[in-house]
């Protein structure tokens, strides 16, 4: 399994378990991920794709994010490097021939099309997405936007909540604190990925029963 855009490897863990052979790419060192590891920037990735039975890509997320948080981000820029990427990756998919999976935000499908399916946060796209996916699966955070503030019954009460300045020191912190529980945020729930492998077991088993 190819693996793009690695980072610790949530899809890869998930692969490993099951006995396959991973691989993953990444532009930073990621001195936790547990398959090959190749240093390499996606955007000079080129040629048709060989060698690998299937491939998983979470493409960085943090400029459509934004434009799903309007409440903190009014008029946010338009994500000419989130699409770059994602659109550059599909392309990569597509000509491989090979069954894919890429997951972003739900705020993606407002740039790159709708996603395939979903599982909770995790937005879906490509042909080797499962049909059928648990739903309760949520992100390894919460900065209080989806708990403590939707307790309040009115928008005035929300947005008293979030001029407090214990909510910006939580959700806008750089503290490497805030950073390792945005990297634990963004890697792919073991969950979502042994179900994404089952699905691609199955996509390769049905393709070798149909070969002459």
């Amino acid at each position: 399994m190819l693996d793009l855009f690695c980072g610790r490897g949530g899809w890869t863990n998930a692969f490993l378990e099951r006995g396959w052979e991973c691989v993953g790419m990444d532009i930073m060192p990621q001195p936790e991920y547990r398959g090959q590891f190749w240093l390499q920037d996606i955007l000079r990735l080129r040629g048709r794709l060989v060698n690998f039975d299937f491939i998983c890509a979470s493409s960085p997320c943090e400029q459509f994010s934004v434009h799903g948080m309007k409440h903190f981000h009014p008029n946010p820029p338009y994500p000419d490097l989130g699409v770059k990427l994602f659109n550059h990756t599909r392309e990569i998919c597509e000509e491989s021939g090979i069954p894919y999976i890429m997951e972003n935000v739900r705020a993606a499908q407002n740039f790159v099309g709708q996603a395939v399916h979903h599982c909770g946060p995790f937005y879906l796209w490509g042909t080797g997405v499962p049909v059928l996916m648990a739903q309760g699966v949520k992100k390894g955070i919460d900065w209080g936007s989806s708990k403590d503030i939707n307790n309040f019954e009115t928008q005035e009460q929300k947005r008293q909540y979030r001029d407090k300045p214990h909510f910006y020191n939580r959700a806008f912190s750089t503290s490497q604190k805030r950073k390792d529980d945005v990297a634990r945020a963004a890697t792919i729930p073991l969950e979502l990925a042994h179900c994404v492998a089952d699905y691609a077991e199955r996509i390769i088993s049905a393709g070798k029963e149909l070969a002459p």
